[in-house]
């Protein structure tokens, strides 16, 4: 049996927030309040209108001027990915923008889209399924992550392909940064699969993340992993 893959063993970044107000946020998504979060600690909550889109307010800081574009998105969950749904889940949605290095976090209504206004430049989007029983969020377990499909969501025979075919990852996702540009709106779809899937949680991450360029005196200080980076 696979060990349980926690938030704090791959998401390193996380440790540049302060304990206090990630525990905030771990702890105001059991009320209900939707919470976003950044690197910086800024906090803050998204909200729904009737027509089932969910706005999420970002803080993302362009280094110049350069504009900003809409991105709508929405997740996919495949029939083997809902049946791990139930309370003690929360879905979140995670951006990180590789120009100012900045990670955003927002709790996600599963039954809505989302729209959020970037600033201009790459970024990588992924969402994750989580315990939401976990103690803090660096404890809580992962479930399941969620990649923007290459492919046509509403191609009838998608969902039937993919789960006989769960193994073929890279048939489906890629996890490259998006770049949001003059033009917009943007769209991303989302489509989850079972975290077990991903050989090497840490590096797949490190990756995306670009946590090779992220070591700072903060990070080297505040270390809340066991595996040594360098």
């Amino acid at each position: 049996m696979l060990e349980n893959i926690s938030v704090g063993t791959c998401i390193h970044l996380l440790s540049q927030i302060e304990d206090k107000t990630l525990d905030q946020f771990w702890n105001d998504i059991s009320t209900g309040k939707y919470p976003i979060i950044d690197l910086q600690g800024n906090l803050g909550y998204s909200f729904s209108d009737e027509e089932g889109l969910q706005f999420v307010r970002n803080d993302f800081t362009p280094t110049i001027y350069t504009g900003y574009e809409f991105v709508f998105g929405h997740v996919f969950l495949p029939d083997t990915i809902q049946g791990l749904l139930s309370e003690d889940k929360v879905l979140l949605l995670m951006v990180y923008s590789k120009a100012t290095q900045n990670l955003l976090l927002c709790e996600l209504n599963v039954d809505r889209r989302f729209m959020i206004d970037l600033p201009r430049g790459q970024y990588s989007f992924f969402v994750l399924l989580l315990d939401a029983e976990a103690k803090t969020l660096l404890d809580s377990t992962i479930y399941a992550i969620g990649l923007p499909y290459k492919g046509d969501l509403n191609n009838p025979e998608f969902e039937n392909y993919y789960i006989e075919n769960p193994v073929d990852i890279e048939d489906f996702i890629d996890p490259a940064p998006i770049d949001v540009k003059r033009g917009g709106p943007f769209y991303v779809s989302l489509i989850m699969m079972d975290i077990t899937i991903i050989p090497d949680c840490h590096t797949f991450f490190s990756n995306i993340l670009q946590e090779d360029e992220q070591l700072s005196p903060l990070r080297e200080g505040k270390c809340l992993y066991k595996n040594n980076l360098h």
